[in-house]
């Protein structure tokens, strides 16, 4: 499990949302007006929230997700820290 902080940069790993998108015991379905996660692409976390399971919530800046009319987190296990400097680090080494 990873712990993120605002400002980390981040990649979906889990876009699968052909499920409906409820939380438990909720009735009301979650809204994504700015469309859904999408593969290979970079994500900046706004903020973190601390949720009951051992995964935070993040807060993905320009894709909110609704609940109702509440802005919730996306759930924490969908997500991995890019490293920006895993590629570089390989080259100096061959250097």
């Amino acid at each position: 499990m990873e712990i993120f902080t605002s400002g980390d940069r981040v990649v979906a790993i889990n876009i699968d949302v052909s499920i409906t998108l409820r939380p438990l015991g909720l009735l009301k379905e979650i809204h994504l007006p700015d469309g859904t996660l999408r593969k290979n692409t970079v994500y900046h976390v706004e903020r973190v929230k601390l949720t009951s399971d051992v995964f935070q919530g993040l807060f993905i800046t320009g894709l909110p997700a609704f609940y109702g009319a509440s802005v919730i987190a996306w759930h924490g296990s969908r997500f991995r820290k890019v490293d920006f400097f895993s590629g570089q680090t390989a080259n100096k080494l061959q250097r």
